[in-house]
């Protein structure tokens, strides 16, 4: 931190923030209380902190977002590459970096349905602009991003996903922060993910909205995090393989959040932390399927610590409990147990770095009389710079969702191989290729079904 001991977190110079776009998408990416937007001036090139359709078979994770990095370690993805750096355009006090991304890809089962495969290709169409300040203290930053996606025979699973934020910091003195988020984007849901169904023909897509704010107050050995938000869902129009359109007004919401984080350091490498969140889901359809909506709220109290070990590793670990109560509590069962949040960054070597994902969540789930379920997912990454600009990434992760309400559950299994080649500032190469495997034990999960997916992209930058 900030305060005269230097015990405690730092506040992250700008710099150092920018540098962590591709390791917040491996490992802290989109928390409950929404994500916010980075970029990376090094060799990798800007990203958004949404669920593009772009993004690789494993998806973001999904524990606190609250930046565990301590400043003793740099992993392979964060590494600066002066030589490799996007410069980006001067327009006054701002810098403006622009980006498109051209993909073709592969997917072995488009519609998800291991009982009707069928294999098609895609072209897709990435645009993307940053535009931040400069200035010595406070932060104004602007970004839009599309996914324009094309399949050559299956043109029911064409996409267009967007993305547009606005966020500024102002710095009210050293010790104290204030920041503000707002953000709208169109985004398709994973077939992997909780509440989608698989054997959708059309993709499943919401619009969402974003507004929220998060102060921080650094004193001494101490840190003191709150931050308080407001998101909406608007959900589209589903069709399934046998032709029925189902209307998905049932799922659109307005969630409101809340969480107060105390964070206190014991060495510049230790520091204990204690986290409070609350949430209140309300669903604009008073009933659906003849039973009443799932409007509810959540509650969940972490302790966990925070270590970043110099050469060795950094993570954060987290025991929580954690509780939901429905209005409708005749219907969908009030539900609490045990969380775990827990992330770490291991260093082998220079070259090398691992990352380790272990997480038990309770989440709100938009499924035929359920109203909650328990999320367990692991997940191992790891990331090897082969050559001096160019990256290496292995991944694979296991997770299984639990409904107790149906006493069914879901097995998910995902791997993933990926390269990442920047040629020169302007010009940068990915490759990738993951598999995935849906595996539902019980009526009203969908069909399971196992995805082979391959892209290669090609990046423009300034």
């Amino acid at each position: 931190m900030m305060g005269a001991s230097n015990i405690t977190l730092t506040r992250a110079a700008s710099k150092r923030v920018l540098a962590k776009c591709v390791s917040a998408k491996r490992t802290a990416a989109t928390s409950w209380f929404g994500g916010a937007l980075l970029a990376v001036p090094g060799m990798v090139a800007p990203c958004v902190a949404m669920a593009q359709t772009s993004s690789l078979l494993l998806p973001s994770a999904t524990t606190s977002s609250d930046e565990y990095d301590r400043g003793h370690n740099i992993s392979v993805t964060e590494r600066p590459h002066p030589e490799y750096d996007a410069l980006g355009v001067r327009l006054g006090s701002f810098i403006v970096n622009p980006q498109l991304t051209s993909s073709i890809g592969y997917s072995d089962n488009v519609f998800n349905d291991n009982s009707n495969k069928k294999s098609d290709v895609y072209s897709s169409f990435e645009p993307y602009v940053n535009v931040a300040s400069d200035w010595s203290v406070h932060q104004l930053r602007l970004t839009g991003a599309a996914d324009i996606r094309r399949f050559a025979k299956q043109t029911l699973r064409d996409q267009d996903a967007w993305n547009v934020q606005g966020s500024g910091r102002v710095d009210v003195t050293r010790d104290f922060t204030v920041r503000l988020d707002a953000q709208a984007d169109r985004t398709y849901e994973s077939p992997f993910s909780a509440d989608v169904v698989a054997n959708l023909t059309v993709p499943s897509r919401y619009l969402r909205t974003f507004l929220g704010t998060r102060t921080i107050y650094d004193t001494g050995r101490s840190r003191l995090i709150g931050t308080v938000d407001r998101t909406s869902y608007d959900f589209s129009s589903v069709q399934f393989a046998d032709g029925v359109v189902r209307d998905q007004g049932y799922r659109d919401r307005v969630t409101y959040a809340g969480t107060g984080t105390y964070e206190l350091g014991f060495t510049p490498s230790l520091s204990l932390y204690a986290r409070l969140e609350a949430d209140r889901n309300n669903y604009r359809t008073a009933r659906a399927f003849d039973l009443p909506n799932r409007d509810s709220n959540g509650y969940r109290a972490v302790f966990g610590s925070n270590f970043d070990i110099a050469g060795v590793a950094r993570g954060t670990v987290g025991i929580g409990y954690s509780y939901r109560s429905f209005d409708a509590s005749g219907t969908y069962r009030n539900t609490s147990g045990m969380s775990v949040e827990a992330r770490a960054d291991w260093f082998p070597s220079e070259l090398t770095s691992v990352g380790v994902l272990v997480q038990r969540r309770l989440i709100d789930v938009d499924l035929t009389n359920v109203g909650s379920s328990w999320d367990n997912r692991i997940r191992v990454t790891v990331d090897h710079e082969l050559l001096y600009n160019m990256i290496v990434t292995i991944g694979g992760e296991v997770s299984k969702r639990e409904y107790p309400e149906r006493s069914t559950s879901t097995n998910v299994y995902r791997a993933e191989v990926g390269s990442r080649y920047q040629v020169t500032r302007w010009l940068g190469l990915d490759a990738n290729i993951g598999y995935g495997s849906n595996k539902p034990s019980g009526a009203g999960l969908g069909n399971p079904f196992d995805e082979l997916r391959a892209r290669f992209s090609i990046r423009i930058r300034r």
